[in-house]
């Protein structure tokens, strides 16, 4: 068997009795069709992102299922046929998990190397070595020596 997350949405105008009716038909004919129901998380009215059969609202209610494909296929079919039902949508959650898993694998490789790479440029910069004053004037006057040198040589040229 198979774990399941069936998410569908009821039409807004029945009143709380209805809407318990259909949830408790619904549930009926999954456990008939040999699905597991289980659990069953009512989330209430909600806004819908643009309108379904002309309403603005729905009912969502999210069902966690175990069960066989040829029962969630069956179960899909009589659900469209039902009514006051807008919308429904049956995801596999093996899979969802499964790509969970591989991206977080991912991620954590990622962030391993990156982390390795971070230790590697902290655990030895490159030194560089400063120049005392001394320094630093005697080879300013090495080059001031060198380019007037060169200068000569191209006056005498000319």
């Amino acid at each position: 068997m198979r774990s399941y997350e069936l998410m569908y949405i009821l039409d807004p105008n029945l009143d709380e009795g209805a809407s318990g009716a259909l949830m408790g038909k619904i549930e009926d004919l999954m456990n008939k069709q040999g699905v597991e129901v289980e659990k069953t998380e009512p989330w209430g009215k909600r806004r819908l992102a643009y309108s379904i059969k002309g309403h603005r609202d729905g009912n969502y209610i999210l069902s966690y299922l175990k069960a066989e494909p040829t029962a969630i296929s069956e179960m899909e079919r009589r659900l469209r046929v039902t009514d006051g039902i807008l919308r429904f949508l049956t995801v596999r959650m093996d899979e969802q998990q499964a790509k969970l898993e591989r991206r977080a694998v991912r991620t954590g490789e990622k962030g391993q190397a990156r982390r390795q790479r971070k230790a590697a440029r902290t655990a030895s910069p490159p030194e560089v070595k400063a120049a005392s004053p001394a320094e630093a004037s005697a080879d300013s006057d090495d080059a001031k020596a060198e380019a007037g040198a060169g200068s000569d040589e191209t006056k005498k040229e000319s």
